[in-house]
């Protein structure tokens, strides 16, 4: 039993989840975390001295997390003693957190460590969030701290929210707090490993937090799971998620990156980048720019390098304003004399727009005063999809709308989908191929995925990216026109020859293009 300190927890783990639904542990933001992450977490630490050594563990579950510290513990041969603080408000798992603790000082205790432990029970946020914290630092700091914290969104206006805002922009989400929480408990010099979703990475609602976590936080290694349902692939989990190892008031030099294909890190691609190439703070955003890979980090400097952003050119992105659950009076299954086509999401392929496409969806909206703010004028059009399917290759999907597409002078555009426009008129053919060329494109989608840490597509993410001139994206669109080859490969070198890529570059996209 003591070589197995993890997979016990595991079935700790194992009971609350056969006596709690689904939906209850979703709605609390408990995810569990599987032996081999748990295992992998605390095998990220750079080292576990003799002690005393103290820990936190903040939303602990059952104690995965704990345990397999324990676990890495039982295999050294000095004497440690650990010393652990466990937070879980969660009445329900209280009795496993116990059992998985009581296990493992046991274990140790056989092995020649000492361990001892305390379970915390109220609201790790709001017991740690009084401002004299927060400007002066914990006296009673921790030297580790693991963690697998809640996650879902909260009001602006709840406890906690108000509690640290001084880290909240846009919609808060409870495991920033949690990060943030522990950021400020432990010692200069200290190490925390957490698993999270990644999108406090980028994005505006993060911005506050990551200036705040990342001024006292330097980033040591960063671990992504190239599938998005890896990590709690059990709870149905959408969001991508990743492992940060972060030191308190380290020095920036360099950011270990690595990846994995599944729970089996036995396979393990890792590189070593300069702190800068990972941590963009040009704007002043520290944006946390995840490549892991080569073929990834040369697509990087290669878009980097483009001239422009999205937002100097003559075209403007905007989100479809027909939300479906507030427009329901004006949706239609049927056409009518006074409709117009309804586009969602499955009606987009690459380059094109497929109307009508059955999805048991209403797929028509009423033309009228009353619907005129939902409507846009039927013209040409790139459409792009704010959301892929979990296991989807591609995050950027761009179809092009005709006018001749609608049957009907005006077009509704689900809010799940973005379109491209020019508001001084309509954009040429030539304009629409080329910008569906380059969002269709392997080395866009790869540098999209690189930068964002959302699981949709977001119109301000697009504003930013970088993009070559307005003559060169034309001229991508002749070229598509003339040679009606829409293959991906065919796309990868067309647009990869405009850029001025490198030749091999060209070849490893065609061969990473699906």
């Amino acid at each position: 039993m003591i070589d197995n300190l993890t997979r016990l927890a595991a079935e700790q783990q194992r009971q609350f989840d056969s006596t709690t639904s689904s939906r209850t542990r979703k709605e609390r933001g408990h995810f569990g975390t599987s032996p081999s992450i748990a295992d992998f977490m605390a095998g990220m630490f750079t080292r576990i001295r003799p002690g005393p050594l103290r820990i936190l563990d903040a939303g602990a579950g059952v104690g995965t997390l704990s345990a397999a510290v324990c676990q890495r513990v039982l295999q050294q041969k000095n004497p440690t003693r650990l010393v652990f603080e466990l937070w879980e408000n969660d009445p329900r798992l209280e009795v496993h957190l116990q059992r998985t603790m009581e296990t493992c000082r046991k274990a140790l205790c056989n092995g020649g460590h000492k361990m001892e432990f305390t379970v915390q029970t109220g609201d790790f946020v709001l017991e740690h969030a009084q401002p004299s914290l927060f400007a002066a630092g914990s006296t009673d700091s921790f030297d580790l701290a693991i963690m697998n914290p809640p996650y879902f969104k909260v009001r602006k206006d709840s406890a906690s929210a108000r509690a640290m805002e001084h880290i909240v922009s846009g919609q808060p989400n409870v495991y920033a707090f949690f990060l943030a929480v522990a950021a400020d408990l432990l010692r200069d010099g200290g190490e925390l490993v957490a698993i999270t979703p990644r999108s406090y990475f980028n994005g505006l609602y993060f911005k506050r937090f990551r200036k705040w976590f990342f001024e006292r936080m330097t980033v040591r290694r960063i671990h992504v799971f190239e599938s998005r349902m890896d990590a709690f692939r059990e709870d149905e989990v959408l969001q991508e998620n990743v492992i940060l190892l972060g030191e308190k008031a380290g020095k920036a030099s360099e950011v270990s990156l690595s990846s994995s294909r599944g729970r089996d890190f036995q396979n393990v691609d890792r590189q070593i980048l300069p702190y800068r190439r990972v941590i963009e703070d040009g704007s002043g955003d520290r944006v946390i720019r995840v490549a892991a890979s080569a073929l990834e980090q040369q697509i990087l400097e290669e878009v980097d390098n483009l001239p422009h952003r999205f937002r100097d050119l003559p075209f403007k992105i905007s989100t479809g304003p027909v939300v479906a659950f507030r427009a329901t009076q004006f949706l239609c299954r049927q056409p009518f004399d006074n409709t117009a086509p309804l586009l969602w999401m499955h009606n987009i392929r690459p380059f094109v727009t497929r109307f009508p496409s059955k999805n048991g969806k209403p797929m028509h909206i009423v033309v009228s005063n009353e619907s005129s703010r939902l409507l846009v004028p039927a013209k040409r059009y790139v459409l792009l999809k704010r959301f892929t399917a979990k296991e989807e290759r591609r995050r950027l999907v761009a179809g092009i709308l005709e006018s001749k597409d609608s049957y009907s002078p005006f077009i509704g555009l689900e809010n799940h989908l973005n379109y491209i426009s020019k508001p001084d008129g309509e954009l040429s053919p030539e304009e629409s191929l080329g910008l569906a060329a380059l969002f269709n494109s392997v080395l866009v989608d790869r540098f999209f995925r690189a930068v964002s840490g959302n699981t949709q597509v977001n119109a301000a993410e697009i504003r930013a990216m970088p993009v070559p001139c307005i003559e060169t994206i034309r001229q991508i669109g002749r070229a598509i026109a003339r040679n009606r080859d829409r293959t991906p490969q065919t796309i990868e070198r067309t647009v990869g020859e405009f850029l001025d890529l490198p030749m091999k570059l060209i070849e490893d996209l065609c061969e990473a293009s699906p």
